[in-house]
């Protein structure tokens, strides 16, 4: 296979850039495919990383592991799977990554801050997908008073919507940042806190494994795929490239269960598979055929966050936030009718 692989290759290549290849490779210094990949200057590399490690924000992943992105000459690299989205978004501002996918909370206060985030795409709907998850035991809100909720991190999109619906029921309880949704399942399964919000990709596995209780649902699909301003400014074709493997991955997510629900598994490392099946199918509704960058109408309640703290919120426009030209294009196109209707030409 990789002689056959290794002869392929040397045809699309200099003899002097398949030599520095092989050179490569006998000092194994490089893995083979990528030493051949650098050689032959295949793909451009982009930095990614997700927030967190739930089937909404999944596309990124799925679309490199089933070689669409590396279709459209991009190689992806993944920075975290789990950064929280406040610091996926720091990550990017600071050129760790190149894009990310997290909420629109962080998108918002970045451009306040005067910083260049700039939503291109925004794979789902809103929708139900994160619930505040209790204890047994524990059936009314009521009954957190004093309690620890888990959350990935207490300032990003959801640790900061639980605040104003404890506030709503009369509730003081300590919000407190533990890492990831799987990090949160395994503290409130031992004990270590009383609730936590939860993706509902986990949601029903606590249901049936401890018999927790939903106290809450939360609106997820908000925030999506961000880079920098800078970044579309100085390299604008890669980043077309990038957002049309996301909308070939969306396809792929919402036409093709036979590959999508394995990916799923390693994606969530879960090993239900009827359970997999059936979040699937939960989500093909979900995604976006057209996944232009929105915020969904909620300005409003995004303005309100931030009234305190930012005087200039109350100017904050759309458009401020987002770019929709990269998924417009290929709207206007026709690329995306004819991916969906199976005429690629």
């Amino acid at each position: 296979m990789i002689k056959k692989f290794a002869f392929e290759m040397s045809r699309l290549m200099t003899r002097r850039q398949f030599g520095l290849a092989a050179t490569a490779m006998a000092l194994n210094i490089w893995p083979v495919a990528r030493a051949l990949r650098a050689a032959a200057g295949a793909g451009t590399e982009i930095r990614f990383a997700t927030a967190l490690r739930a089937t909404f924000q999944s596309a990124a992943w799925i679309g490199t592991e089933a070689g669409i992105f590396r279709r459209h000459g991009i190689e992806v690299t993944f920075a975290t799977l789990e950064a929280g989205g406040p610091q996926a978004l720091a990550g990017t501002l600071r050129g760790e990554w190149d894009f990310c996918h997290t909420g629109d909370v962080p998108i918002v206060e970045g451009v306040l801050q005067g910083q260049d985030p700039v939503l291109i795409l925004t794979p789902t709907e809103l929708h139900e997908g994160v619930f505040v998850m209790a204890r047994r035991e524990i059936t009314k809100p009521e009954q957190l008073a004093g309690a620890r909720i888990g959350a990935v991190d207490a300032k990003g999109q959801f640790g900061r919507a639980i605040g104003p619906w404890l506030q709503q029921w009369g509730v003081s309880a300590s919000v407190v940042s533990l890492g990831s949704f799987q990090a949160i399942y395994a503290a409130l399964g031992a004990g270590k806190v009383d609730a936590g919000y939860l993706p509902v990709d986990l949601r029903f596995r606590g249901q049936n494994e401890f018999g927790w209780n939903v106290l809450h649902a939360l609106p997820t699909g908000t925030g999506g795929i961000v880079t920098t301003r800078r970044f579309i400014t100085a390299k604008r074709g890669i980043v077309a490239e990038v957002v049309k493997g996301f909308v070939d991955s969306i396809h792929l997510f919402k036409t093709q269960p036979d590959i999508i629900v394995p990916l799923l598994q390693r994606f969530l490392q879960f090993s239900d598979r009827k359970g997999l099946e059936q979040l699937h199918a939960f989500y093909v509704p979900l995604f976006r055929t057209v996944p232009r960058p929105t915020f969904f109408s909620e300005m409003q309640r995004l303005k309100d966050t931030f009234s305190k703290q930012y005087a200039a919120v109350q100017k904050l426009q759309p458009e401020d936030l987002y770019d929709s030209s990269f998924v417009d294009e290929l709207d206007r196109s026709g690329y995306i009718q004819r991916l969906y209707s199976g005429k690629t030409n």
